[in-house]
């Protein structure tokens, strides 16, 4: 967590975030997934795959890309933002908050979740287009044992989206809304999350649950 001299360096700057910031975290996060591929591809064997191939990876390299994409992000985000700035953690949001946010959110959960897995479906009716999740072959290849699927949950299920989380809200949302205002920051912030995942379904799922994640961010002043 940060210490107060961070807070007080956060609460006297105009805008937490530039452009700039939001430019050298890009650019970490891309240098870093071409590293780690390039890596990757040299242990795990991704040379000579064609793409349909990599669309249904083996199980070290779903588990390993999983990995790396937590590694891209909340490193990208410290080494290019947070140590290059000199804040804290809790510039990206991660402060204590409330016992009561703590329910408001684990509610707001339970209720979100079946609601915008329904409202993609009724837009996947009204598309005709065909029920499919094309993640599934990344987050259960086939051969995965009970352990591999229980890390397999704890990287995509948490990891990943933990520095999702700290990019999309973190920075992002509070870069647009210094300068936009709120309404603006929560939904350009969704869309572009919603964007970023590349396909009909979960983009409308991640649209939507990424507004929910902005209001209670801005109303809970912690991610």
């Amino acid at each position: 967590m940060a210490s107060t001299d961070d807070t007080d360096i956060i609460s006297s700057t105009k805008f937490l975030w530039r452009w700039r910031d939001l430019i050298y975290i890009l650019l970490g996060i891309v240098g870093i997934l071409l590293f780690g591929v390039i890596v990757y591809g040299v242990i795990l064997g991704f040379w000579g795959i064609n793409p349909e191939e990599l669309m249904k990876p083996t199980v070290a390299q779903a588990l390993g890309l999983a990995a790396l994409e937590t590694v891209a992000l909340v490193g990208s985000i410290y080494l290019f933002a947070l140590r290059r700035r000199g804040y804290g953690w809790n510039a990206v949001g991660l402060r204590h908050t409330s016992t009561s946010w703590l329910v408001v959110t684990g509610v707001v959960t339970l209720i979100a979740i079946p609601i915008t897995s329904l409202i993609t479906l009724l837009v996947y009716f009204a598309l005709g287009q065909p029920l499919e999740n094309p993640q599934l072959d990344f987050l259960l290849p086939e051969g995965i044992s009970t352990f591999q699927a229980l890390l397999m949950l704890f990287l995509a299920g948490f990891a990943a989206p933990f520095g999702e989380e700290l990019f999309f809200r973190g920075v992002l949302y509070t870069m647009l809304r210094e300068r936009w205002g709120i309404f603006l920051g929560v939904v350009v912030s969704s869309l572009l999350f919603g964007l970023i995942h590349g396909n009909l379904a979960v983009g409308i799922t991640g649209f939507l649950l990424g507004i929910l994640a902005a209001i209670v961010f801005e109303y809970s002043n912690s991610l």
